[in-house]
């Protein structure tokens, strides 16, 4: 704790010194007899408590307090006036500025002790909330830098046309996101708890000031708790605490969405621990996917799922989210190809047949040209000029037809829209 002693009367400086050393040993004590000096001693040594007589030539006290509560640098710095006056006036106008105590002089010793300690202690919890409000904007920042990284992320991944790339992104992505998210998971946790103490200290010292108001009848030590309870008000202690409870609500929603995707482009990675086939729910597959693209999406369609719960089918669930994620791309696409007024509608339906179940995604789009149908699943057929591979809708084909069995097929009407079809066998017992 580094203390700063201003006072004009060399033997008050050394009386203060004393009783600061030989009370607390680990206390970095400054003297000073000029007050004009005082401002350049604050701007280069970091003090935390400021002993501060209030008569003195040149430059008073409460002139020179009025400087230093002037600049916000100095804020938090305890200001514990000394004076041998009995001036409410002079009382009240520190409070005003922003006096934290006072000690009337000659100094008694245990009176010294206790408003020290008291001092020592604001000063550690003003301290601890300050880094706790410090953290929580860096963490903010980093979850805005995640969630870019995100965004960014599943943008190239809907641009990109080689759908091999795309797990081997979402895979390493999400892996390097993973750290910093279960970091910041643990530091909001750790932030509660500091700040549940620091909390519970500020409605323990209000409580207590109403206490002793209430007991006490000096009109003069009444004064002098109304104006602390007036300084606690300007400050906005309270508003302060509720603010801090409003960025750890809303870290902890941006922390719960950038897991969520997180987890989806894993799950739709093909480079994944899950990349066996295993049981799968379709409709909430298409949740997933639905996750990844929304954002992007959301600029060009509207997206409406419409799919029931589902039975389970036996798939590679990264394989298939990735050929749903395809047809959800073009139909973006190909409705911002269009250059429609408003945004274009992209539709998901779901149903069981006997053996299967069947997905049904449908846009407004400007649909597929009757003689292409049995075109678009071949290798390098494209209906995008100047664009993309060819190879998307033929490996999705590949994907449905040949490794799980099933069927995909396309159904469309020119300027009316187009719509896919899949089908994929039922688990069976």
């Amino acid at each position: 704790m580094r203390v700063l002693v201003v006072d004009d009367d060399k033997l008050n400086l050394k009386v203060a010194d004393g009783f600061l050393k030989n009370c607390f040993t680990d206390y970095y004590v400054i003297l000073c007899q000029e007050p004009t000096k005082v401002m350049g001693i604050l701007e280069a040594e970091n003090i935390d408590i400021l002993l501060l007589d209030i008569i003195m030539p040149e430059l008073s006290g409460i002139d020179l307090l009025r400087q230093i509560r002037s600049n916000d640098f100095y804020r938090d710095i305890q200001v514990i006036m000394l004076t041998s006056l009995n001036d409410k006036d002079s009382f009240k106008a520190c409070f005003e500025l922003g006096a934290n105590d006072y000690i009337l002089k000659p100094i008694d010793i245990t009176e010294f002790q206790a408003r020290l300690h008291a001092a020592e202690k604001a000063r550690n919890n003003t301290r601890m909330l300050r880094e706790m409000l410090d953290m929580m904007k860096e963490q903010n920042n980093e979850l805005k830098t995640v969630n870019s990284l995100l965004k960014d992320t599943q943008f190239h991944l809907i641009q990109s046309g080689k759908m091999s790339a795309i797990g081997e992104l979402a895979t390493g992505v999400a892996n390097d996101i993973n750290a910093p998210i279960g970091d910041v998971y643990n530091q909001l946790k750790e932030l509660s708890g500091y700040h549940k103490i620091v909390k519970d200290y500020i409605d323990f010292s209000t409580d207590s000031l109403d206490k002793i108001a209430s007991r006490v009848e000096d009109e003069d030590t009444l004064k002098i708790i109304e104006a602390v309870r007036n300084k606690h008000s300007k400050l906005n202690m309270k508003d302060v605490t509720k603010n801090v409870d409003s960025i750890v609500e809303e870290s902890q929603k941006d922390l719960t969405c950038a897991s969520e995707i997180v987890q989806s482009l894993l799950n739709l990675s093909w480079i994944n621990p899950q990349k066996n086939n295993a049981r799968c729910r379709i409709d909430k597959l298409i949740e997933q996917v639905l996750l990844v693209i929304r954002n992007e999406a959301s600029k060009v369609v509207e997206i409406t799922n419409l799919v029931p719960e589902l039975s389970e089918v036996y798939c590679n669930q990264g394989e298939i989210g990735q050929v749903i994620l395809n047809i959800v791309i073009n139909a973006v696409q190909a409705i911002k190809h269009e250059e429609k007024e408003g945004l274009g509608h992209i539709y998901f339906n779901g149903y069981e047949e006997e053996n299967y179940i069947s997905i049904r995604i449908y846009d407004d789009g400007p649909g597929i040209p009757r003689e292409n149908l049995d075109k678009i699943f071949k290798p390098f057929f494209t209906c995008k000029e100047g664009q993309g591979t060819g190879l998307g809708l033929s490996i999705s084909y590949d994907i449905i037809v040949n490794k799980h069995k099933g069927m995909i097929y396309a159904e469309s009407e020119l300027e009316k829209g187009a719509a896919f079809i899949i089908k994929l066998p039922k688990v069976t017992n």
